[in-house]
């Protein structure tokens, strides 16, 4: 019998990838915790980038000098650390190059391409989602049809596509939606969820 599944398609941001407010309080606060006012802001950020085609040099601006103080951390600076010292979260490269073997792997990114296509590059995982195929959630339109939009563009193929995104109400919207979904954790929980679908082999 044919396998029902062919295609996974993986949210970016907190599933290959840190989420972009993650990634920015690495280079913005390193070695203390963020406080929730700052956390809050670069949730807020990070949305208005995604949702929008806006300009990621004012992401940084924006989130730099809401620390109040842009001078000893320079929005020029978060931007290079963006582009250069993003990296796949752990075990993610392996797992998708193991998945893009037999199955079509798809990435729906709400990070920028100027610092999402180095961070795959980086983590090899450039032929896994060429530039050409990969889906940004600034050019989708409302955050709240995007799954009706990436259904409409044949992204997603409800009934042999898994939806991948550690977001649960957008997980629970796929679900929703009559589209298989797996809620991300982690690699190895990820690996473990997939088995049951029977398409890679169990964790050791």
């Amino acid at each position: 019998m044919a396998q029902r599944i062919t295609r996974l398609v993986f949210w970016a941001g907190g599933v290959v990838l840190p989420t972009l407010p993650e990634a920015t309080a690495s280079f913005l606060t390193p070695g203390r915790p963020a406080t929730l006012p700052e956390r809050l802001g670069w949730q807020a950020a990070a949305a208005a980038l995604s949702g929008v085609p806006e300009d990621p040099g004012q992401y940084c601006a924006r989130v730099a000098g809401a620390l109040g103080a842009p001078d000893t951390i320079p929005a020029t600076l978060l931007h290079e650390r963006l582009a250069t010292g993003i990296a796949a979260l752990p075990g993610m490269p392996d797992l998708i190059v193991e998945l893009a073997r037999t199955l079509e792997v798809r990435l729906v990114s709400d990070y920028p391409s100027i610092w999402l296509l180095p961070a795959l590059g980086r983590s090899g995982l450039a032929n896994c989602f060429p530039a050409a195929g990969i889906s940004y959630v600034a050019g989708l339109g409302e955050i709240q049809g995007i799954l009706d939009t990436l259904v409409g563009a044949s992204v997603i193929l409800p009934g042999h596509t898994i939806w991948v995104d550690a977001h649960s109400p957008r997980t629970s919207a796929a679900l929703r939606h009559g589209v298989d979904a797996a809620i991300f954790v982690d690699a190895r929980r990820l690996r473990r969820d997939l088995s049951l679908w029977r398409l890679v082999p169990l964790p050791e």
